[in-house]
């Protein structure tokens, strides 16, 4: 059977996402204690697949997600899956919110309910752990009275009680996941690509870059840059766009644009999450 690995431990957002993708593509599920470690398993061959998260709604862009597709790993992204994410405060039977004295979770859940925090916990140390399971994991296994920001499946894995529910900012919190392997996905017609590129540092380099797509009428849902990780101003620009790598316009845009520019990686075309 297929492995699929997933940023765990069990009752970990990934995880919800990575349940859902096995019950499309069927696969034995293995959890990882770090987004770059379940990537090169992928890479290395001790993983068919893995599902990682790659964007927020809140947060935006996972980066270690994406810099470790750049600049380390040369697999493609062959499906997507948007979750809702709810978030809860968690800690063990008998302890009262009033008494919490740190609040522990993944950084990207502590930011996504950072307001909540400075409203309803002012003072209160926070500290970031691997996942929010691992999150939950270490209040249950604690003697003090500590908190987790973690979803319900968490809280029902580890025994924990859920004193407070919907924590994050915004009520519409969601995470897109993506499913990497070494596989190319064929086209569905309702496709979208990813690319990473960088263009030469001259005027107008970037604009040219992107024209290409406006003059093919392709719709970009998405642009930003990081750092090249080669010297202050170099940077790759991540685009998603709609369409398949191999639809003949698509094709004529990726050519034009490889033909410009100083890096370029596929990252992968798969079908749009529903």
């Amino acid at each position: 059977m297929r492995k699929i690995g997933y940023l765990g431990p069990a009752g970990t957002f990934s995880e919800q996402a990575a349940l859902l993708y096995v019950q499309k593509c069927p696969g034995e599920l293995i959890p990882y204690s770090d987004v770059p470690e379940l990537i090169m398993a992928v890479q290395n061959g001790a993983l068919h697949g893995a599902v990682v998260p790659i964007e927020n709604v809140l947060e935006g862009t996972v980066n270690i997600t994406i810099d470790t597709l750049a600049h380390e790993a040369d697999l493609k992204i062959t499906a997507e899956q948007v979750l809702a994410v709810h978030q809860c405060l968690i800690a063990q039977d008998g302890v009262d919110k009033s008494e919490v004295k740190e609040i522990v979770s993944h950084p990207q859940a502590l930011a996504q309910c950072r307001h909540f925090l400075h409203a309803h916990f002012p003072g209160v140390p926070v500290r970031a752990v691997n996942s929010t399971a691992a999150g939950a994991m270490e209040v249950k296994n604690s003697s003090l009275p500590i908190a987790a920001i973690a979803n319900r499946r968490a809280a029902e894995i580890f025994g924990l009680n859920i004193l407070m529910e919907n924590i994050e900012d915004i009520s519409n919190n969601c995470t897109r996941f993506v499913v990497l392997s070494h596989e190319d996905v064929p086209p569905t017609g309702r496709d979208k690509t990813s690319i990473v590129f960088s263009v030469s540092d001259k005027p107008g380099s970037l604009l040219k870059a992107l024209s290409i797509f406006a003059d093919l009428g392709i719709n970009l849902t998405k642009i930003e840059s990081r750092p090249m990780r080669t010297q202050l101003g170099e940077y790759l620009f991540f685009v998603d766009f709609e369409g398949h790598a191999r639809d003949e316009t698509a094709a004529r845009a990726l050519d034009a644009l490889k033909a410009m520019s100083t890096y370029f990686k596929h990252l992968g075309s798969y079908p749009r999450s529903e």
